[in-house]
């Protein structure tokens, strides 16, 4: 997948043909998801703080307004960079070598995925560099959850509470309630009790939660994408048809809104 747009009328340089997925739907393209419209509605707003949970991010020029966030990985193994939770946000990198994670599993170079969502979300428009986000004009707060091997529920539930203005122990209030947190991120069976008591309390403080629906091309949604009150969200082909990584079910169709209001 890529991370960046591209737009005859915007300044922004990419290559168009690696983009297919966020231009209009028309033949040929089924699968697109017309950003170039949803961007003459709304750019989205400076007043909606956007929270990604995810590996954290890496400064990058294409990223402007990124706000203090924090780094809940609470081991020290996985959270690569000398120490557990604390204030700096940054990704330190998730690489692994063989068999890190497990028995046979395999070395990995950084993923750096959370500053690709980040982008994903909201790159600058019209800067001349790369591409723009569906929403360039929101503000980021990253919020540090997974590292070398994946994450913690634990450290997962309190990044969600903390990104949505709550308190949690031991750390300070999050003084940018985001309205939205995006969690692209998700793992095997039923929503826990842990993941859908912290759904429920942030969608209580006016957050809503935007989950994965999952890789693993498995007919159920992954969690937490599957507990109530998240938003569950799929990829598709060119053609518009599901695509092959991705979780399809029954339960996607009573889980789709849309969440364009909310970046007004």
């Amino acid at each position: 997948r890529h991370t960046r747009y591209w737009r005859d009328w915007s300044s922004d340089v990419c290559s168009s043909d690696l983009q297919w997925h966020y231009m209009a739907p028309l033949a040929g393209n089924i699968g697109g998801a017309d950003a170039p419209g949803a961007w003459d509605i709304t750019l989205g707003s400076g007043n909606i703080d956007v929270a990604v949970l995810d590996t954290g991010y890496r400064p990058h020029i294409d990223l402007q307004t990124v706000l203090p966030g924090y780094d809940f990985v609470s081991s020290v193994k996985i959270a690569n960079d000398g120490n557990g939770r604390d204030a700096d946000a940054r990704d330190p990198g998730d690489y692994v070598a063989a068999n890190e994670c497990g028995s046979g599993s395999a070395a990995l170079r950084s993923s750096w995925h959370g500053t690709h969502v980040m982008g994903t979300i909201a790159a600058l428009m019209n800067n001349g560099l790369y591409g723009t986000g569906m929403a360039p004009n929101v503000r980021l707060l990253p919020v540090r959850v997974l590292g070398k091997c994946g994450g913690f529920t634990s450290d997962i539930a309190d990044g969600m509470r903390w990104a949505a203005g709550l308190d949690v122990p031991g750390v300070a209030r999050n003084r940018y309630p985001a309205r939205i947190i995006n969690l692209s991120l998700g793992g095997a069976g039923a929503c826990s009790s842990a993941f859908q008591s912290a759904i429920n309390d942030v969608n209580a403080a006016g957050a809503i939660v935007v989950v994965a629906a999952g890789n693993s091309s498995l007919a159920s949604l992954s969690q937490p994408a599957n507990c109530n009150g998240a938003l569950a969200v799929t990829a598709h082909t060119i053609d518009g048809d599901n695509a092959r990584s991705e979780e399809h079910t029954s339960e996607l169709q009573s889980r789709q809104y849309l969440v364009c209001r909310l970046l007004l």
